[in-house]
């Protein structure tokens, strides 16, 4: 983010119409920081106390439509809030600024639930040992690399709600982050990186529980569903263009002779995602879908 020249610095702290949303939108911002790895490690079953395998639990008649009845919550409430017309309407009851951070915060509490009152079911379906085993428990890790990945190249800051805070209270300057085509790096493998990490998180795992596999089923449900909705606002927004970007490269998985090949694009494709503006993977997501705003 910009730095914070001096002047705006003091009048930002004696004004407390410009503090306390500030300090609303830096709070969303640790919230979240604090909810993506525990969602993240929850999946993948480690270093935490209760994970999605491990922890007290109901018997599997009560533990199945809770854990149900939890994804259903998640998805609903996730999905829901990131559409356009739910946007619009909160943004006529908070600050434009804050909207994202509204959304980060709710969708951070809803993943606190997932994730407290989760009931694992811990019969195990699979459980891979030797060279095989070591690749799966490797893959999560990737998985989560690349939501980082991918969250950064999207723009972290604007992507959790600080930069828009930051810049309507603290620098006074019109947010101006670009809504442009992102098609670079990961993104010139796959449309959606970030949902690809998460994928790879939940299914990426040597010892496979029904409780793990119901979450994995779970959400990736919502994941395909989530991603079909945003894929239609963003042909409806930005029409040929993406259409184009999405006839060339696949939603999530590369194929290999795309991921060797890396072909150079023509210039006026270039040309073209430059001048395309689209919010790539913002609001799909757990603290974002497919596009920051």
């Amino acid at each position: 983010m910009d730095l914070i020249p001096r002047p705006q610095v003091r009048a930002t702290l004696h004004d407390r119409a410009r503090l306390l949303p500030f300090l609303v939108a830096l709070t969303g911002y640790a919230i979240a920081g604090i909810t993506v790895p525990l969602l993240l490690l929850f999946s993948g079953d480690r270093l935490l106390p209760k994970t999605v395998d491990d922890g007290p639990h109901l018997s599997p008649w009560v533990a199945v439509p809770i854990d149900l009845a939890l994804i259903a919550l998640f998805g609903l409430q996730h999905s829901g809030m990131a559409r356009p017309s739910f946007k619009a309407w909160l943004t006529r009851r908070v600050p434009e600024a804050l909207e994202r951070t509204v959304y980060i915060v709710m969708v951070s509490a809803v993943v606190w639930v997932l994730v407290l009152a989760w009931q694992p079911i811990p019969y195990r379906i699979w459980s891979i040992d030797g060279v095989a085993g070591r690749v799966l428990d490797s893959a999560f890790w990737v998985g989560v690399l690349l939501v980082y990945a991918a969250t950064l190249l999207l723009d972290h800051f604007h992507l959790l709600g600080l930069r828009q805070a930051y810049r309507e209270y603290v620098i006074r300057i019109p947010d101006a982050t670009a809504d442009r085509l992102q098609v670079h790096g990961p993104y010139r493998l796959v449309r959606h990186p970030l949902m690809t990490g998460l994928l790879l998180t939940f299914w990426a795992a040597s010892e496979m529980t029904a409780g793990h596999l119901l979450w994995a089923v779970g959400l990736t449900g919502y994941i395909l569903l989530g991603t079909a909705l945003e894929e239609r606002d963003l042909l409806a927004r930005f029409g040929s263009s993406y259409r184009a970007y999405a006839a060339r490269v696949p939603a999530f998985f590369p194929s290999p002779r795309q991921a060797l090949r890396r072909m150079p694009r023509p210039v006026e494709s270039e040309q073209s995602d430059a001048d395309t503006r689209r919010d790539t993977e913002s609001d799909s997501t757990p603290w974002s879908s497919t596009t920051p705003q």
